[in-house]
């Protein structure tokens, strides 16, 4: 490994080693696990809905509007939060179009 590699090795390793320790300050435990569960699972395009049933009992609609009660009350960083808003779009409940082009079902 040469220096230039080293050097990257080791940002990489201590923005991993700074994001495992960074706390979110979350007074719910389970609103926690949520966002660390999503969070983990945002890059492949989220969770699926046999992975949330088995960690949380609940629909992959259910685990999405619990998810957006709780965001708003942590302390995550804008990036995260779009990251999630990527791969957990929120529904609403009628099928129209929002603002941001997102089709909502109600």
């Amino acid at each position: 490994m040469n220096s230039r590699e080293y050097g990257q090795w080791r940002q990489r390793r201590r923005a991993a080693w700074i994001e495992a320790n960074r706390k979110r300050n979350h007074p719910d435990t389970e609103a926690n696990r949520l966002i660390e569960f999503a969070t983990m699972w945002a890059p492949f395009g989220g969770a699926t809905e046999e992975e949330i049933l088995v960690q949380f009992g609940m629909t992959a609609r259910r685990f999405i509007e619990r998810l957006w009660q709780v965001v708003p009350e942590s302390n995550c960083v804008q990036d995260e939060v779009q990251i999630l808003a990527r791969a957990y779009p929120r529904h609403c409940r009628t099928a129209t179009k929002a603002a941001d082009g997102q089709v909502c079902l109600r």
